[in-house]
């Protein structure tokens, strides 16, 4: 998001054809798209700002990264040094403005520096746990002379497992009737993928993934247990009750990949877990781990694959698995147009969607519809906000098509979310992105009414929206719009909006009370 503190920053761009510059409409759109590249590519996402308000609308951008566990770079245009800690307009002291999100924060005083600096910052913001960096540039500083400055870059070490460590885990596996391995999204490469579902196989272990990585497994294989997170259903609770061992792959172990810290249980007596993670401070945090093992997820996978097979049958343990996935993605309303319009409508988009395709999820109850009736491929992506954070839809849907400009992407939102971000839909079209956007429209913010009539029955207040004609607000845009009203309707129109080249937005039409009663029914099994 451009800003006259920056502008020789901007000027040194131009005509740079190797670096892609994205103006974005808002601060915190740029920054959540920034989090959505770094997601696709495993490389530290680059967004700039202005200091001040710029700043501050961006630390939406930081928020999700620290929480995700994302690796993004945020540069700040800052005051000119003669006028730093002067109170000057818009100044801004990132470090305590942001302290507590971000893993870094530092201000260039000199030209010189600057492959120092930038170096570190980049290898900071990758090392250990990913997370964010704020660099602060000084408005003279970018405009200093500098001789022949080679940039650098510094090597980010990676944590390597033993071979001790690996074989002790494998004789684990092999001894345990009921394994579940919990896989996070700290690796997200097709090779991790390739190799996690061959040591799945060759063990004869079922796959759980953590909140919005539904694509790190196979949806169809007989080994997929499903994804965690809110609502988990009773079917996958009773699966984690009945695990007699966890190990957990490239996640930390938060609130939703251990519903709410229950797993694996610690009382009365505790649930084994392994622990794989790259950041010893991530391990033993919260739950007594029998087995820590500080290494990153793809070479544990690689070690674990150079062992001997020891694999066994575990039939009733693979059948009760087989019954969860099964309840949990089950739609027995798949070929009767009913009233579940939203469910009609993602499941015709389902229908039409390639292998390959990327679909990106905004924050609400409409996107149970979208883990229930999409089953996603390791070809596949999907990219949603695990810390709940509204308005990821867009912009991630953005970054996608942008890095990825021949493979379908699909941003599924609420109207709430929508219009958070929404508004870089004008990005889209200056850009010929080719995404299509499906939008709720329950005019409710209805996750938050949801929680609120379960804790205040029959007193809906502050979560009713009025939304504009989603339809004719694309076309203003100059992207194609359409409405779905009806079930009926939903697979010709659906149809219609996948055809149509460049931007396209689809309103589906759905009531809040059915939107949050059945949302909730979808992910309770």
């Amino acid at each position: 998001m451009p800003g006259e503190s920056f502008l020789a920053l901007l000027d040194a761009l131009y005509e740079r054809d190797e670096i892609d510059l994205v103006t974005c409409r808002h601060e915190g759109s740029a920054s959540l798209a920034a989090v959505a590249d770094a997601k696709l590519t495993g490389r530290a996402g680059v967004v700039m700002v202005s200091r001040g308000p710029g700043a501050s609308n961006a630390a939406l951008g930081l928020h999700v990264a620290s929480q995700e566990a994302i690796p993004l770079v945020l540069l700040v245009g800052q005051v000119d040094t003669p006028n730093l800690n002067r109170d000057a307009v818009q100044e801004i002291d990132t470090g305590r403005a942001f302290s507590g999100l971000i893993k870094w924060s530092t201000r260039i005083d000199s030209a010189a520096r600057v492959p120092e600096m930038m170096a570190r910052a980049f290898s900071v913001a990758l090392a250990g746990t990913p997370g964010p960096v704020v660099i602060e540039l000084p408005q003279d500083v970018l405009e200093m002379e500098a001789g022949l400055l080679s940039a650098r870059v510094h090597g980010v070490a990676r944590a390597e497992p033993s071979r001790a460590a690996v074989e002790q885990a494998a004789a684990l596996v092999g001894e345990a009737e009921r394994p579940i391995l919990l896989v996070g999204g700290q690796c997200r490469t097709a090779e991790f993928r390739e190799d996690l579902l061959a040591v799945s196989e060759r063990w004869n272990v079922p796959v759980a993934a953590t909140f919005k990585m539904q694509d790190q497994f196979p949806n169809d294989h007989r080994l997929w247990i499903g994804q965690l997170g809110f609502f988990t259903s009773p079917a996958h609770v009773g699966l984690f009750e009945r695990a007699d061992l966890i190990v957990a792959i490239g996640t930390r172990l938060g609130d939703l990949s251990t519903l709410g810290f229950r797993f694996p249980r610690q009382l009365p007596t505790s649930q084994p877990l392994v622990h794989v993670y790259p950041d010893p401070n991530a391990i033993g945090t919260h739950f007594h781990t029998d087995l820590p093992i500080v290494a990153s997820a793809h070479p544990f996978l690689i070690s674990w694959l150079d062992l001997p097979v020891v694999s066994r049958e575990r039939a009733g343990w693979i059948e009760a698995v087989s019954k969860a996935r099964e309840a949990v993605h089950a739609w027995p309303e798949q070929r009767i147009p009913s009233a579940d319009v939203l469910g009609h409508a993602v499941a015709a988009v389902a229908k039409l969607f390639p292998a390959d395709g990327i679909v990106t999820t905004d924050s609400g109850n409409f996107a149970a519809w979208v883990h229930r009736i999409f089953r996603f491929k390791p070809s596949a992506r999907l990219l949603g906000s695990t810390c709940g954070a509204m308005g990821s839809g867009v912009p991630s849907a953005l970054s996608a098509s942008l890095r990825h400009p021949n493979r379908q992407v699909i941003a599924f939102c609420g109207d709430g979310g929508f219009l958070m971000t929404g508004n870089e839909l004008a990005t889209a079209v200056a850009r010929r992105l080719n995404i299509k956007i499906i939008i709720s429209n329950n005019q409710s913010y209805g996750t938050i009414r949801s929680h609120q009539e379960k804790a205040f029955p029959k007193r809906p207040w502050g979560t009713d929206l009025s939304n504009p004609d989603f339809a004719a607000l694309a076309r203003a845009f100059g992207a194609q719009g359409y409405t779905i009203t009806n079930a009926a309707q939903a697979a010709d129109i659906v149809a219609d909006a996948m055809s149509a080249k460049g931007p396209a937005v689809v309103e589906v039409r759905s009531d809040v009370r059915q939107t949050i009663d059945r949302s909730l029914a979808a992910v309770s099994g």
